[in-house]
C-alpha cells in the first residue's frame, strides 16, 4: 500500500469536509440551543424558588398576624364580660360587700386594662354605666344590659360571628297602670 497516495479523490474529500463541518456546525446549533433552554430553565426554576419563598413568607406574616388578633380578640371577649358581669351585680345585688366589690372591680377595668381592647360602643356603655354608679340613677340595669349588648357586638364583629339580634328589652315595671 502507498501511503503518500491519498485514497480520496478531491470531491470524495470535499463531500466529506462538508458533510463533517455541516455535522459540526449542526451540533454547536444544538449545542447553543441546549444552553439557552437550560439557561431558561434555571430562571424559571428561580423565579418560582422566589415565587415560593414569596408565599411561604406571606403565610407566615398572615399566621402571625391571625395569632395576634386571636390573643386580642379573647382578651377583648375575656375584659369585656368581666365589665358586663361586674355591672350586673352592681345594678343586681343587694349585698353591701359584693356591689362593693363589683365596682372596685369595673372601675379597675374602666381606668385600665378594657381601655386597651374597647370600641367606641363598649366606651360609651362604660362611660354611661360610670356615671350612673357616680350619681346614683334609677336605670342602672338597662345600662349594664347595654354594656353586654355592646361587648356582645363587638366581640362578635372580632371572631367574625353572626349573631341574631337581640330583642328590645322593656324596663321592669313599664307598661303596669
Amino acid at each position: 500500500m502507498d501511503f503518500n497516495k491519498p485514497s480520496m479523490d478531491e470531491g470524495s474529500s470535499r463531500f466529506w469536509s462538508a458533510v463533517f463541518g455541516g455535522v459540526t456546525a449542526v451540533g454547536l446549533v444544538a449545542a447553543g440551543v441546549f444552553t439557552v433552554v437550560q439557561y431558561l430553565d434555571s430562571k424559571a426554576a428561580e423565579r418560582a424558588g422566589r415565587d415560593k419563598d414569596r408565599e411561604a413568607v406571606q403565610l407566615q406574616i398572615a399566621t402571625t398576624e391571625f395569632s395576634a388578633k386571636q390573643a386580642f380578640n379573647s382578651k377583648h371577649l375575656e375584659l369585656c364580660a368581666q365589665a358586663a358581669g361586674d355591672a350586673g351585680t352592681i345594678a343586681t345585688t343587694k349585698d353591701p360587700s359584693k356591689r362593693r366589690l363589683a365596682q372596685e372591680d369595673f372601675w379597675q377595668l374602666y381606668w385600665g386594662p378594657l381601655g386597651i381592647v374597647e370600641e367606641t360602643g363598649v366606651a360609651n356603655a362604660m362611660v354611661a354605666f360610670g356615671q350612673c354608679i357616680e350619681y346614683s340613677c334609677e336605670d342602672a340595669k338597662m345600662l349594664a344590659l347595654k354594656l353586654a349588648h355592646a361587648c356582645r357586638e363587638e366581640v362578635s364583629k372580632d371572631f367574625h360571628i353572626v349573631l341574631p339580634t337581640v330583642p328590645e328589652r322593656p324596663a321592669p315595671g313599664a307598661g303596669k297602670p
